[in-house]
């Protein structure tokens, strides 16, 4: 579960800004540090709160980009993201596993019940022979835990630039266009790929609504509206994922092309959905 104690900090736009983010930069740090310990006690826990504060670094330091050196920006979000790599595809198989326990009640009058038991068993098996190979073998979590605990290349960032209220407001603009823009080409497109590009962009905003709640005033942005459209759009990219997975198992075609049927009608439905409060939401939102 989500551990409670932890509050996204909130930036407040005023005097000695910098000293204040550099304070952020700490929280997040040591809130970082303590989801990949967790490792010790639940690795499917631990992986996904360690990617989730992941995303929420790189939205802070994206809201600081317009403020300092592109280029140094761009260096440490390309490390973030490379952290958050280093666990995609655990995660992937986690979430398999959970997926097809989740749809086997609704899926089991249409689909063979031995296909979905097969299924989960193949699941449990990948989560099994991945969890030994990155996590007893390669030692992932304690790796990410000592490249986080050296790493102080972002507090060298804030500390090497002057931050004000206009240019963090601008960095959040700037997130903002482009999940309009990535929606936009989401529904030219209809296909998974552009959706995803638009969570990812749309999750910034979400976290930088959360970093600048101080300044609701200024921002006329529905935080509700964001995260429930970015659930949505996390259950569109978790079921084209569990698809493409689907298609790569050596099962009888038969009986997985008619639960993948299944799954494509529900994803339709989904993008259905997501157009319609997407289009909602931007002609609702400005900054």
């Amino acid at each position: 579960m989500e551990q409670p104690s932890f509050i996204i900090p909130e930036i407040s736009l005023d005097d000695h800004l910098n000293d204040k983010l550099l304070t952020i930069a700490d929280l997040l740090k040591t809130e970082l540090l303590r989801s990949v310990q967790l490792h010790d006690r639940d690795i499917v826990e631990s992986t996904h709160l360690t990617r989730k504060r992941l995303k929420l670094l790189r939205a802070f330091l994206k809201l600081l980009k317009k403020c300092g050196n592109p280029d140094h920006s761009n260096k440490l979000n390309v490390t973030f993201k490379s952290w958050g790599q280093s666990l995609s595809e655990l995660r992937d198989i986690h979430v398999y596993r959970m997926f097809i326990e989740d749809i086997t009640p609704e899926y089991s009058k249409n689909v063979d019940t031995r296909v979905l038991h097969k299924i989960k068993e193949i699941a449990s098996s990948q989560v099994d022979q991945l969890e030994n190979q990155l996590v007893v073998k390669d030692e992932i979590f304690k790796n990410l835990e000592l490249q986080i605990s050296s790493h102080s290349s972002l507090k060298t960032f804030i500390n090497s630039n002057t931050f004000d209220t206009e240019c963090i407001l601008e960095g959040f603009k700037i997130s903002f266009r482009k999940s309009h823009q990535a929606f936009k080409q989401a529904v030219a497109s209809e296909l998974s790929g552009p959706f995803h590009e638009w969570r990812k962009r749309l999750k910034d905003v979400q976290y930088q609504l959360a970093l600048l709640r101080s300044q609701q005033t200024r921002i006329n942005i529905s935080e509700p509206d964001v995260e429930r459209i970015c659930e949505t759009l996390g259950k569109d990219q978790d079921l084209n994922n569990f698809i493409h997975w689907l298609h790569s198992l050596n099962l009888k075609p038969k009986p997985v092309n008619r639960l993948i049927h299944h799954l494509k009608k529900s994803q339709i439905e989904l993008k259905r959905q997501l157009i319609i409060e997407g289009q909602r939401f931007y002609k609702h939102s400005s900054v």
